[in-house]
């Protein structure tokens, strides 16, 4: 009995140094893939709690450049609502080379006498599903309405889902799901904390990236068309609840250097870009498996009255539009997206008709 007892207490020890181990890798792949795409040991933004959209990022709204409001004049001053997530906030990047400021600073200096005002509230990782609570909170606490709200997205919903295979997929989904339901959820969740941190280890978040890498997505999978009808239906609940407002709605679909039909024209530009960009020929699941959530939003949203795609906005580009994953934008890049933003933006704000909600002087 006592060799037995010997016996337990080894195993369970070496069991334990052996998951601490596979821990401590995992750690080190996932924080030094981090450091390489993003400069960063970590994913995502550091994250305040938020009780309307779950979580923002500590530092609030992005400044905007170029904003203008004319005060003696209200009815010439136009507000913009910009949402979406890393790629419209561009936090690593000077505020004044944002889109929201790019886009303020091409309406202020052609479009007078109106005055526009562009708030950007992108925040990193968002997708459409936190995108829709954080519209419902500024509709309810922000004090300056908007006229146009512009949608910005693509990246984080296929990227979401391709990893989590889930038509609720957002960033952090499980580590949150796991702490709100570890205590019943299985037969360990009288331990909570050693419940919900298995549902944060950095294991299982390289496991499911593993997955995700080297597993095919099924493009006719049940949970994909649930995903795709849900996005659609909180684009026309934006639209909706806009209009409730006297605003217009728009939803541009980014451009991404792993969905685009076409190369770029210069050539120059494109072996600098095959160059810098990772993973052409690794992980081959992982473009296709993008390419296949992404395709599927365009087609379901391709007949809303919202939705402009700007797929391959980038192909004329004449110098290198992305970073080096392939879905931030460089200076030249974020250019192009406004230049292709602007004409559908000016459409549904024209300067020579007074905004519904402000009325006449």
């Amino acid at each position: 009995m006592k060799r037995f007892f010997s016996l337990a207490v080894k195993t369970a020890k070496w069991t334990l140094l052996a998951v601490l181990a596979v821990e401590v890798l995992a750690f080190a792949v996932i924080t030094t893939s981090n450091w390489i795409i993003y400069g960063n040991l970590r994913e995502g933004p550091k994250a305040v709690y938020d009780p309307y959209t779950l979580f923002l990022m500590e530092n609030g709204i992005w400044p905007t450049a170029n904003s203008e409001v004319i005060n003696f004049h209200p009815e010439l001053s136009r507000t913009i609502w910009f949402f979406g997530g890393s790629t419209m906030r561009a936090s690593s990047a000077p505020y004044e080379r944002s889109i929201p400021s790019l886009v303020a600073r091409a309406l202020n200096e052609r479009d007078k006498p109106c005055a526009f005002n562009c708030l950007n509230f992108g925040v990193n990782s968002f997708n459409s599903l936190l995108e829709i609570k954080y519209l419902q909170k500024q509709f309810l606490e922000y004090i300056i309405k908007p006229d146009l709200v512009v949608f910005y997205d693509g990246a984080n919903d296929a990227n979401y889902f391709a990893v989590q295979k889930d038509p609720y997929a957002h960033e952090g989904k499980e580590r949150v799901q796991g702490v709100l339901e570890s205590y019943y959820k299985s037969g360990i969740g009288i331990l909570k904390p050693v419940n919900a941190a298995y549902f944060a280890s950095f294991t299982r978040e390289l496991l499911q990236k593993f997955l995700y890498t080297a597993t095919p997505l099924d493009p006719a999978s049940p949970e994909l068309a649930v995903f795709v009808q849900q996005a659609v239906a909180r684009y026309d609940f934006a639209e909706r609840l806009s209009a409730c407002s006297n605003a217009k709605f728009l939803l541009f679909l980014q451009p991404l250097y792993w969905v685009e039909t076409c190369a770029a024209t210069d050539a120059t530009v494109a072996a600098s870009e095959h160059e810098t960009i990772l993973g052409h020929k690794t992980f081959p699941h992982v473009r296709d498996n993008f390419t296949i959530v992404y395709a599927a939003l365009e087609k379901a949203l391709a007949d809303k009255p919202y939705f402009v795609n700007l797929r391959n906005a980038l192909c004329a580009r004449t110098a290198p539009a992305y970073s080096a994953d392939g879905v931030h934008n460089t200076d030249a890049g974020r250019e192009g997206i406004v230049a292709a933003m602007l004409p559908h933006i000016r459409d549904r704000l024209p300067c020579n008709v007074l905004p519904a909600n402000r009325g006449q002087p």
